[in-house]
């Protein structure tokens, strides 16, 4: 039995063969085993919700040979680390997902869909498992965390962004079955269950922030976009939590990621180096909501502010001209021109500034794992043994000088383009 250390999960790679044929079999792949090895699915602090394995699988279908990689989801084996992170709800979502979102929207996204083939989303024997087909051996790869995320990487993502969107929109507007399968997601944030947990996630992250500022405050230049942020103590999951609910019945409501930054997406790049194609996974998060959430999420967690600086205008015009392109191709004849007058550029673009402070959210939520060494990352099972609270423990042990480096951008980005003076009344 193949065992190894997974970022910071001690956990076995081996699964019951004939266990695992049945479903390949059940998925529609007939092949007669000869042997299946198996491996780690994902660097160390890639992931940290589920345990992902990679299995290579050698037989033959129809006595011609057959060899191909798949990638198994399971639950991770720690219960306090489950309970704590609601990897259960995570991986419950991840299979509806699956089972009755992607089959939908495929019919309005053509052949390519922006997602990896999921061979099987369900039960066996062991609990939970996800089969998906492996992207690796497609020609994809996960780009580094820390290099920088240029003009045409963020361009790649943003249209095939609005391909998944115009997807959702076009089967809100034509399929009477939308709702049936939708109502299959349950939220597993910015909900009642959750609340008490990630408010204090949004707590951390908020101190960590206005702790590194106040370190790198030598000149004063930090001092009142730190006030800025400290009236939004214990305040700004609420607000968050009001933002990302409040337009559920919208028309303009479409099925989001949920968690699109650098670590869910692999690009596929030509003989030049040029990305030309990406694809998304993780779907534990997958909400109905304003599409500027999606937007929101990737750009600022996944880009220093020196490109949205220069490009963050020209990004939302790719979406958006590419979110069009699709529904002239896709969109009833008669339907067409309205569903573009309802998601047209100044709705988009009104949607993501009204939103505009869930991006310094989940920015200050999600650096410190785009930045942490990985030489340095905390055992988590350990750290949540007995602990119900996420106050003393971080994704990283000690927060690097990119992290701050970028935490104090994206605070003097707020502060100076006037973001943090949003219409809202706390509670």
């Amino acid at each position: 039995m193949a065992s190894s250390v997974f970022g910071d999960e001690k956990c076995t790679y081996s699964e019951n063969v004939e266990e695992l044929k049945s479903l390949l079999i059940k998925s529609g792949i007939n092949v007669d085993v000869n042997s299946m090895d198996f491996f780690p699915g994902s660097n160390p602090g890639d992931n940290y919700m589920t345990v992902v394995k990679r299995v290579l699988v050698k037989g033959t279908v129809n006595n011609t040979d057959f060899q191909k990689n798949f990638i198994i989801k399971r639950q991770i084996p720690s219960l306090s680390r489950r309970q704590l992170y609601r990897c259960d709800e995570a991986f419950k979502n991840e299979i509806s997902a699956y089972n009755h979102v992607i089959p939908l929207l495929k019919q309005y996204s053509g052949k390519d869909s922006p997602f990896p083939i999921c061979f099987f989303a369900g039960h066996d024997s062991d609990g939970e498992i996800i089969i998906l087909d492996d992207l690796k051996q497609l020609g994809f790869q996960m780009k580094n965390r820390l290099d920088d995320m240029d003009f045409e990487h963020c361009t790649v993502v943003m249209k095939e962004l609005s391909k998944w969107h115009a997807a959702s929109i076009l089967s809100k507007r034509t399929n009477p079955d939308y709702e049936k399968h939708t109502s299959r997601l349950s939220e597993i944030v910015y909900c009642q269950e959750a609340e008490h947990f990630y408010k204090q996630i949004y707590n951390s992250s908020i101190n960590d922030t206005i702790e590194s500022l106040n370190r790198s405050n030598t000149d004063g230049q930090l001092t009142e976009p730190i006030q800025k942020l400290e009236t939004f103590r214990n305040k700004l999951f609420d607000l968050i939590k009001k933002y990302v609910t409040e337009g559920n019945n919208s028309p303009t409501t479409v099925i989001c990621h949920g968690d699109l930054w650098v670590n869910n997406i692999m690009f596929k790049w030509n003989s030049q180096g040029m990305p030309i194609e990406c694809k998304f996974f993780d779907l534990q998060a997958m909400r109905c909501t304003s599409p500027a959430f999606d937007i929101l999420h990737f750009i600022f967690t996944s880009t220093k502010r020196s490109l949205r600086d220069s490009h963050l205008t020209n990004l939302l015009n790719i979406y958006i001209s590419s979110l069009h392109d699709e529904f002239n191709r896709n969109a009833p004849s008669e339907d067409c021109e309205a569903i573009k007058e309802l998601f047209s550029f100044e709705m988009i673009k009104k949607e993501v500034f009204k939103y505009i402070l869930y991006g310094l959210a989940v920015a200050m939520w999600i650096l410190p794992a785009v930045t942490f060494d990985s030489n340095n990352i905390p055992d988590l099972n350990v750290i949540s043994e007995g602990n119900t609270s996420p106050k003393e423990f971080k994704m990283a042990k000690q927060l690097t000088i990119e992290y701050h480096s970028r935490i104090k951008d994206l605070l003097l980005e707020f502060y100076e383009n006037q973001w943090f003076s949003v219409d809202v009344e706390f509670q």
